[in-house]
């Protein structure tokens, strides 16, 4: 049990965060914090019985550049993570799946951004047409297909540098060495 006392409020609410004013008191001291807070996301990473993972090469407006990234969105209101990671796998790549797993749930902070992801292992896979349009009609997405092996590689060569990407594939690539996959 922690020795401070911590309340929130609400101090801005937009689309896909908050931003909160944390107030903690404990050992005679009162500070305030601004964090934010984002919805919770999705990572689904779509592999085939050999392997093969699929991958979207996105244009991303906030790093001016084409980012390697695994299938991934936001939880919309209402929505569970699973559900959620379903609609995006078919949005996004055009695929949908039989089998689910989630992998993982990580929690990411930087002090101040405070964010829940659920990734998941879809597995069973066929192939369709890609769903985007209506508020995502601007995205550019092309859907990649390699080795898990090469995507490792990828990580290891700087190609793939988005963080919770990298943290899907090398927990697939450990389970695929302990061959639990």
């Amino acid at each position: 049990m922690s020795q401070w006392k911590i309340t929130e409020k609400t101090i801005h609410k937009a689309d896909l965060f908050e931003v909160k004013e944390q107030t903690i008191t404990g050992k005679n001291k009162t500070k305030k914090y601004q964090i934010v807070q984002r919805r919770p996301t999705v990572l689904v990473f779509p592999l085939t019985s050999s392997n093969e993972i699929y991958l979207l090469s996105q244009y991303r407006t906030l790093f001016d550049k084409i980012i390697l990234e695994a299938v991934a969105g936001h939880v919309d209101p209402g929505e569970n993570p699973l559900k959620a990671a379903k609609r995006e796998l078919k949005e996004e790549a055009g695929i949908s799946a039989r089998q689910w797993e989630e992998l993982l749930r990580v929690e990411s902070s930087a002090s101040v951004v405070r964010s829940n992801m659920h990734l998941f292992l879809a597995k069973g896979l066929e192939e369709g047409e890609s769903n985007l349009g209506g508020e995502e009609e601007d995205e550019e997405i092309v859907v990649i297909k390699m080795s898990l092996s090469e995507a490792i590689n990828k990580i290891v060569n700087r190609e793939i540098v988005d963080g919770p990407t990298i943290i899907g594939l090398l927990f697939l690539d450990k389970l695929r060495r302990e061959k639990k996959l």
